[in-house]
């Protein structure tokens, strides 16, 4: 790797003077042209050595062509490569070289390169339909700018909202640096008919890399979401999560409905979707009773790319007020979590506009971290969930 540099292509991928001579002054350097990995350039080190760069427009497959080698080489010129499937790249120690005596060749093949970018940009178009189109749930028009404004945590880990505004810039970016080279590949056409010296501009390249940079998180969250990989649950046996059972007693009955309880652990997230549980639990109840008249339990969790982003997560939940609790206790350290909080909820009754008396189980708010990971427990019944502290930082340390 000593023998290889790499570097950021400063130049449009359609600034050929620009690109020409970035080449010759890093040859003049002892850095020689060796291939591209997208907006980075590699070069291999050499002998210092100043020459004349020429970037000949590719017409056709992108592969060698040895007859057009052939001549550049009859001409005093030397084949150093293709530069990002555009460009074949040829050197000369002669600086007074001319690589094309035909001025029509060489309009000729500027004219049919610059068509064939136009027509690329329809791939373009398509990547902004397709990545702004997936993401579009997170638009800055679906954004509830309350929720964002008292629970930014919350809001912004939805995993649509993120990458949403990084497809947003990184297609910016992208956009601008293919406009602005086209626009340069017409001034430069214009300055070779009238036989004037074309210059080059410095600085699209670098939008180019920095919307690909940008963009790089979420074509990797994109290939996660189509190969499935967002959504991940496991067995409940086994998982180290506390159920209801466990609160209540063993001889506890449970609904027999799948959707109210679970057998499994619901696990997902992706890089712009943080890592994600959920698990719920209801007692049995009667095919005219409402679920909610009977104990059940709640478990969410989520794990943060930083400790910071959990201590607000864990905030923001403490700010939250029910209906019968009073509001969160703080109990501190406990049981090997970092912070412990603890709202309990009484029970209640409410008479409905029709006079039927609903009566509301207590129960209680569980908040618990742990470094970047926070559980949430919401627990209706009769039990006291700090006398049951151990079993939930059980839970959170099975994550």
């Amino acid at each position: 790797m000593k023998h290889i540099a790499v570097r950021v292509i400063p130049c449009g991928s359609f600034d050929i003077p620009g690109l020409e001579s970035w080449l010759a002054r890093l040859a003049g350097r002892g850095l020689r042209y060796g291939t591209t990995l997208g907006p980075l350039a590699c070069f291999e080190r050499a002998e210092p050595a100043r020459v004349q760069v020429h970037l000949e427009p590719i017409q056709g497959p992108a592969a060698e062509d040895p007859e057009l080698n052939a001549l550049y080489e009859a001409a005093g010129w030397q084949y150093w490569g293709q530069l990002s499937n555009q460009f074949f790249v040829y050197a000369s120690a002669d600086l007074s070289a001319r690589a094309h005596t035909d001025p029509e060749t060489l309009d000729y093949a500027l004219r049919r390169f610059f068509r064939q970018k136009l027509a690329g940009g329809l791939l373009l178009v398509f990547l902004n339909f397709l990545l702004l189109g997936l993401y579009q749930n997170g638009a800055f028009w679906n954004l509830d700018w309350t929720d964002l404004r008292y629970f930014p945590v919350e809001t912004l880990s939805d995993g649509v909202t993120i990458p949403f505004f990084l497809c947003l810039l990184g297609l910016l970016l992208l956009d601008l640096s293919y406009l602005l080279g086209l626009v340069h590949l017409a001034c430069y056409r214009r300055a070779v008919d009238r036989g004037g010296k074309p210059r080059g501009r410095r600085g699209l390249g670098w939008l180019a890399a920095a919307g690909t940079l940008v963009l790089l998180p979420v074509v990797i969250n994109c290939i996660q979401l189509f190969a499935g990989l967002d959504y991940r649950s496991y067995d409940l046996e086994g998982s180290g999560f506390v159920t209801l059972s466990e609160l209540e007693g063993e001889d506890f009955r449970l609904s027999g409905d799948l959707m109210y309880n679970m057998d499994y652990i619901s696990h997902g997230g992706t890089l712009l979707d943080p890592e994600s549980w959920y698990f719920q639990q209801y007692a049995s109840f009667r095919q005219d009773q409402s679920p909610s008249d009977v104990p059940h339990l709640e478990i969410r969790a989520v794990r943060y790319p930083l400790e910071i982003l959990a201590e607000l997560r864990a905030e923001e939940l403490s700010r939250i007020r029910f209906n019968g609790s009073d509001g969160y206790h703080d109990l501190g350290p406990a049981e090997g979590a970092d912070q412990v909080l603890y709202a309990p909820r009484t029970e209640r009754s409410v008479t409905d506009l029709n006079g039927e008396v609903h009566t509301y189980l207590s129960g209680g708010m569980l908040i618990l971290r742990r470094g970047n990971t926070v559980l949430y427990a919401d627990y209706y019944g009769d039990q006291d969930l700090p006398d049951h502290l151990d079993a939930f930082v059980r839970t959170l340390n099975s994550l």
